[in-house]
């Protein structure tokens, strides 16, 4: 990889980092507000289930099942995934200390107003910038998926569920949960990797993470703040609808006819990943996503040319569990949008 290429995947990479944070944070105390109008038991006992389990004792847990498994089954794999879990974890935890204190951002429970003060501090209560049980769950759910690849989805899903309880217990504003998720990302994606090659799977891991962050900026964005109306949002509509399903069907149909060129199969596949990111972005009817999505497909596309032998080609089971979570995805997206106006 030449440096002005780095360059650019890393300068836009931060682009979308930042604005997305900032975003994130105009909605930050309006969401906690909300949540503190919840009384409901069971929302509570689902936050303590997910704070459970990305407590680091449980990671740890896990972590020496898995150590012990590849040991007692003689599995390399197994004992791999372990070590590099624990070094992940490891890492992301010092990560997460150093801006917890040198921010000192308070957690929602000592927040009583919109502006609020930052500044240095080791006292209790003012480190929720950013989530530690958020970076942690993500840092290993990004090792295991590495050495995993066909369980992806359950170690992303669980490391959601606890970023999410977070959330919904009142520990943490949408902005730590959502950094604190991108940051374990990046962690565990280079740790599962060759350490002499850190910074060629860092420039990997920064385009791979932006679909995780502009799609928690989504969920918090669309949910809290008024939908649009009228043409704009129709046009919208029809337009994503039209790019999801068209590029599904156009994946199904390069899989399908099984192209005997793999560089040319590559690159249309590819192509409808971005159109299909794109899709789901405009279903959104947020004008600041669909831009966050392009800026991510543009660098998307920086990382992957001159590189398309080493795209995967897609294989029937998973393509199948992919199209049906991109119609989830849009779905939930229909279903939150304007559900809670807060703006």
């Amino acid at each position: 990889m030449t440096r002005f290429k780095a360059f650019t995947i890393v300068s836009l990479s931060c682009l979308v980092f930042f604005v997305s944070v900032y975003a994130l944070s105009r909605l930050d105390y309006q969401a906690v507000l909300f949540v503190r109008s919840l009384q409901d038991p069971f929302i509570e006992q689902i936050g303590n289930v997910g704070n459970r389990l990305g407590d680091g004792v449980t990671l740890v847990l896990i972590g020496i099942g898995f150590l012990l498994v590849g040991y007692l089954w003689n599995k390399d794999v197994f004992r791999q995934a372990a070590i590099d879990s624990f070094v992940a974890h490891a890492v992301v935890g010092i990560a997460v200390q150093i801006p917890k204190h040198v921010i000192g951002r308070p957690r929602p429970r000592w927040t009583h107003q919109d502006a609020f003060g930052y500044g240095p501090s080791f006292q209790g209560g003012l480190d929720a910038f950013p989530s530690g049980h958020s970076a942690a769950s993500f840092a290993v759910a990004a090792v295991f998926a590495r050495y995993f690849p066909s369980m992806a989805w359950v170690w992303y899903g669980a490391a959601s569920f606890v970023a999410m309880s977070r959330f919904f217990r009142g520990s943490h504003f949408p902005t730590d949960v959502i950094v604190g998720a991108v940051l374990g990302y990046l962690v565990g994606y280079v740790c599962a990797r060759p350490y002499k090659e850190w910074r060629q799977s860092l420039y990997q891991a920064l385009p791979q993470g932006l679909p995780l962050l502009i799609g928690g900026l989504a969920v918090f964005w669309i949910t809290f703040r008024p939908s649009l109306s009228g043409g704009l949002a129709a046009g919208m509509d029809w337009l994503g609808l039209f790019m999801l399903f068209g590029g599904i069907a156009v994946r199904w149909n390069l899989l399908w006819n099984n192209l005997h060129a793999p560089p040319t199969f590559n690159v249309a596949m590819f192509q409808c990943t971005l159109v299909i990111g794109l899709g789901l972005a405009l279903t959104t009817h947020s004008l600041l996503v669909v831009v966050l999505a392009i800026l991510a497909g543009l660098v998307w596309w920086i990382q992957f040319f001159g590189q398309q032998e080493d795209v995967d080609q897609p294989l029937l089971a998973r393509e199948i569990f992919l199209s049906f979570f991109l119609v989830g995805v849009m779905v939930m997206f229909r279903g939150l949008n304007g559900l809670i106006p807060l703006q």
